[in-house]
């Protein structure tokens, strides 16, 4: 992009378980489906892996439209923020930072997060088009991280907005380097040149880690609704990991097979999706040694085994369980899909483990199952 020079302005190797105790006239917008959602608050500010690109609080190394002003009123974050309008007659706005001394964010394009403050004061009257975007090429199109504006616009509201970009979403131009940052640009247009003056602003550049998404609860195993089991489903409410109680149950000497079922009416939407989601849950053994390595942890959007299934195998778990509660965590990219491609995390119906002892000589052992959940990796 030159439109600057012509104005002259986001453990077990083995099945990825683990368990723990733009010359350009016109600009196309890019896909920006990884955009993540704004928070209502910042509340981050005391993340030990926070690190300002600029605080704009001085117009020093700052272009716009115009001259830049730094308003001291209403600011999101220091004394000020760089402020801008787009006047009646015309439809185009843009604010860029060069840094003199690049920034090592010290994150990665995995981790990494930039974020900023944008004020538009009728977001109504912004066009599908512009881009938000952060180098280390010291100019646009160089060694770029690229966001649309059209995919966040529906997320914006009139005054502030804290717009959080996750590096690893990026459209990426050249190879950017997340330890050496120095430029920002954000651009963008009004639909018409007709319309009410329209105030902008941008405050509060900064990197940091992308923040883990919050877990999203499953199956929270305190009634037996739903449940099947080897016999009648029972719930225990001593020593559960979460809630009233977990779902108990006993392989006595003379059996060597237990299972867990759930199925639901509703499909669940994890939230997730086959790249960025986990499944974990509680799971309780009194004694490991008599696990045999075999068995099944399977997730379905058909209601049924087999079907539009994702699954991870019991056996790489088994040298890493202890006796008592462990936590598995398996990640969606890992799973063993069935041929249809697997599960639709977005319509989870359907949950089974089973598993067996190595022989029917043992002693009982109990086992159980609590606090099913999805979370992001």
């Amino acid at each position: 992009m030159r439109l600057i020079k012509s104005m002259m302005v986001c453990s077990i190797a083995l099945f990825g378980l683990t368990v723990t105790s733009c010359k350009k006239e016109t600009y196309t917008s890019r896909d920006t489906s990884h955009l993540v959602p704004l928070p209502e608050e910042p509340g981050e500010l005391a993340d030990p892996t926070l690190v300002v690109f600029d605080n704009v609080d001085a117009k020093d190394g700052w272009q716009t439209v115009g001259d830049p002003v730094i308003e001291t009123s209403g600011a999101k974050e220091g004394s000020g923020y760089l402020k801008n309008t787009i006047k009646n007659g015309n439809d185009f706005m843009q604010f860029i930072k060069h840094l003199a001394t690049p920034l090592d964010s010290k994150l990665t394009t995995a981790n990494g997060q930039f974020s900023f403050w944008w004020y538009i004061s009728d977001v109504s009257a912004i066009k599908e088009d512009g881009q938000i975007e952060i180098t280390s090429g010291g100019d646009a199109d160089k060694d770029e991280y690229g966001w649309s504006v059209a995919k966040l616009l529906p997320t914006l509201k009139n005054g502030w907005n804290q717009v959080n970009l996750n590096l690893r979403d990026a459209d990426v131009s050249g190879a950017p380097n997340p330890a050496a940052l120095n430029f920002f640009r954000v651009f963008f247009w009004t639909k018409t040149k007709d319309h009410s003056d329209v105030i902008t602003g941008v405050d509060g550049l900064v990197l940091r880690a992308v923040p883990a998404a919050p877990a999203v609860s499953f199956e929270n195993a305190d009634k037996p609704d739903g449940w099947e089991t080897v016999g009648a489903p029972v719930i225990e409410t001593a020593g559960k990991k979460e809630g009233t109680g977990y779902l108990k149950n006993t392989i006595a000497n003379g059996g060597d097979f237990m299972q867990f079922i759930r199925k639901f009416e509703t499909p669940f939407n994890s939230t997730f999706n086959k790249s960025n989601g986990q499944f974990k849950f509680w799971w309780y053994i009194s004694d490991v040694s008599h696990i045999k390595k075999d068995g099944s942890i399977e997730l379905t959007s058909s209601g049924k085994a087999d079907d539009h299934e994702s699954a991870w195998d019991v056996a790489p778990l088994v040298d890493n369980l202890k006796n008592g509660w462990n936590e598995i965590t398996l990640d969606f990219d890992k799973a063993i899909n069935s041929g249809d491609g697997g599960a639709d995390f977005t319509a989870i119906n359907y949950f089974r483990v089973f598993f067996f002892t190595t022989s029917k000589d043992h002693p009982d052992v109990a086992v159980g199952i609590d606090d099913l959940r999805f979370t992001g990796k």
